[in-house]
C-alpha cells in the first residue's frame, strides 16, 4: 500500500509542479508583453506628441505627453512645450505644464519660478484663457509676464515698430530661412460679432492672397499670411528708411525733381497693380516707404480694402480721409482712377506743404473732396513749374471720367517733363 501510495504521489506531484509551471510562464510571459506594449504605448504617444507639438497643435501634443511616464528625456519635452505655449502667449497653459513637470519633480530646471511668475501675471492681466481657449486682451505681443520671445506662426516677434489702423506692426524673423520681415497684425477683436469673424477673416486672406501675388520694384512684397487667436497678420519685406509724412512739412520739402521721379515710379506701381485688377484705395504719404537706397516703394496694398470692411461692420472709422476719391465719398465702385486722384492729392501736397482739400470735420472735408475746386498750387509754391500745375489739375479732376484714365498716363507726362528740365537745366550748364 505505501509503495502505491508513492507511485501515485510522485505523478501528481509533478502534475501539480508542472501546472505551477505553466502558470508562472504564462504570468511572465503576459507581464512581458503587457510590458513591451506599455513600453511601444509611451513611445507611440512620444512621437504623437512631438508631431502634434511640431505642427504647432500645443494642446494636443500635452495630451499625448501626459501619458508617457516623465523620466528626465520627457521633463525636457514638456519644458519646451510649455516654452511654445508662451511664445504664442498662452501663459495660462504655459503655467499648467509647469505646474505638471513640478509635480514629478520640483528641483527642475527653473519651472517653480517660471509658473509662479505666469501665475502673478495673469491675476493682473489676461492672456490665453486655459484649455478653453480664448483670447487675448493685451494688443502688444511684447507687453507679457514672459521670458520667451513670443511667435506669430513661424515668426518670431523681436520688437514694434509701430502702430496701424488695426493692429501694430512688428520686426520679425523667419527661423526657416533667416530672414528679417515685418509683420503686421489685425486684431478681430470685442467689437466683432464672433459669427462676423469667420467671414471677416476670409476677406483678409482673400486680399492678402492678391496682394501677394504683386511682384513689382516699387511695391513691398508679401511673403505670407496668418492667424493665430484673435490676430490675424501679413508678413511682408522688411524696409530700411522712412515714409513720405515728414516731406508734406513745408521745411522738410524734397527738391522738385525729386518728388516728380518719386509720384513717376509710384503711378508705373500702381498701374501695373491696376492691371491685375488691384487697387489700392489708400494711397497717402504715409503708405510710400522712401528707403535709404532712393526707392519709393507702396506699401499695404490689400490692408486699406481690409480695414474698410472691418470699418464697415464695426461702424468705426479711424482717421481723416484726406486723400479719398469722391468717388470713395459718394460710396461707388472704385478703380485705378481712384488711387490716381489720391497720388495727385499727395502730389500736391509733396510740393506744396498743404493739402488742396480740407475742412473743419469729416462733412466739411467730404463737401470740398466732392464740391471745391483745388487752389493753384503755384499760388503756394511759385517754384512750381506749369506742366506740373496741369497734371495735378488732371489728376484731380472731380469726375473720374475726366481724370486721367490711367496711371502710366501720369507717369508718362511726369517723365517727359523731368526730360524737358533736364535737357533746359543741361542747356542753361552749357551757357554758363
Amino acid at each position: 500500500a505505501k509503495g502505491m501510495w508513492v507511485s501515485t504521489t510522485y505523478p501528481v506531484v509533478q502534475l501539480i509542479v508542472g501546472y505551477i509551471g505553466v502558470i508562472s510562464l504564462s504570468f511572465f510571459t503576459v507581464e512581458t508583453k503587457k510590458e513591451m506594449v506599455e513600453g511601444e504605448s509611451a513611445e507611440s504617444n512620444r512621437m504623437l506628441g512631438l508631431s502634434f507639438q511640431s505642427q504647432g497643435m500645443l494642446d494636443m501634443a500635452f495630451d499625448k505627453f501626459r501619458k508617457v511616464p516623465v523620466d528626465n528625456e520627457v521633463k525636457d519635452i514638456l519644458y519646451n512645450l510649455a516654452l511654445d505655449y508662451e511664445r504664442k502667449r498662452q501663459l495660462n497653459k504655459a503655467a499648467i505644464v509647469y505646474e505638471y513637470i513640478e509635480k514629478h519633480d520640483k528641483k527642475f530646471k527653473d519651472v517653480a519660478k517660471k509658473k509662479t511668475k505666469l501665475i502673478q501675471a495673469s491675476e493682473t492681466m489676461v492672456f490665453g484663457d486655459g484649455f478653453a481657449g480664448g483670447s487675448s486682451s493685451s494688443d502688444d505681443l511684447l507687453s507679457t509676464a514672459s521670458d520667451t520671445r513670443p511667435t506669430l506662426g513661424r515668426y518670431e516677434i523681436i520688437k514694434q515698430l509701430g502702430k496701424g489702423a488695426m493692429g501694430i506692426v512688428y520686426l520679425g524673423q523667419d527661423p526657416r530661412i533667416n530672414r528679417t520681415t515685418a509683420i503686421k497684425t489685425f486684431k478681430f477683436g470685442d467689437e466683432f460679432d464672433p459669427e462676423d469673424v469667420k467671414d471677416l477673416k476670409a476677406k483678409f486672406f482673400r486680399e492678402a492672397e492678391s496682394a501677394g501675388t504683386l511682384s513689382h520694384p516699387n511695391i513691398v512684397t508679401i511673403y505670407d499670411a496668418g492667424d493665430e487667436q484673435d490676430l490675424a497678420y501679413i508678413a511682408m519685406e522688411y524696409l530700411e528708411g522712412e515714409d513720405l509724412e515728414k516731406h508734406v512739412k513745408k521745411d522738410k520739402l524734397l527738391p522738385m525733381v525729386k518728388v516728380i521721379d518719386f509720384v513717376a515710379d509710384i503711378a508705373d506701381a500702381l498701374d501695373y497693380a491696376h492691371e491685375k485688377g488691384i487697387v489700392h484705395r489708400d494711397i497717402k504719404p504715409a503708405n510710400i516707404m522712401l528707403l535709404n537706397s532712393g526707392v519709393v516703394k507702396i506699401t499695404d496694398f490689400g490692408i486699406a480694402r481690409i480695414t474698410a470692411i472691418s470699418q464697415t461692420q464695426t461702424g468705426i472709422v479711424k482717421g481723416t480721409p484726406y486723400y479719398m476719391s469722391p468717388e470713395q465719398f459718394s460710396g461707388q465702385k472704385v478703380d485705378g482712377r481712384s488711387d490716381i486722384f489720391s497720388l495727385g492729392t499727395m502730389f500736391f501736397q509733396l510740393l506744396t506743404g498743404e493739402l488742396p482739400f480740407t475742412g473743419e470735420n469729416p462733412a466739411a472735408l467730404m463737401n470740398s473732396i466732392m464740391n471745391v475746386a483745388h487752389p493753384n498750387p503755384k499760388s503756394i509754391n511759385p517754384k512750381i513749374v506749369t506742366p506740373i500745375v496741369t497734371i495735378i489739375n488732371m489728376a484731380l479732376e472731380k469726375d473720374r471720367e475726366n481724370r486721367y484714365q490711367r496711371a502710366s498716363q501720369m507717369s508718362t507726362h511726369l517723365k517727359e517733363l523731368r526730360g524737358k528740365i533736364d535737357a533746359a537745366i543741361a542747356k542753361k550748364s552749357g551757357k554758363n
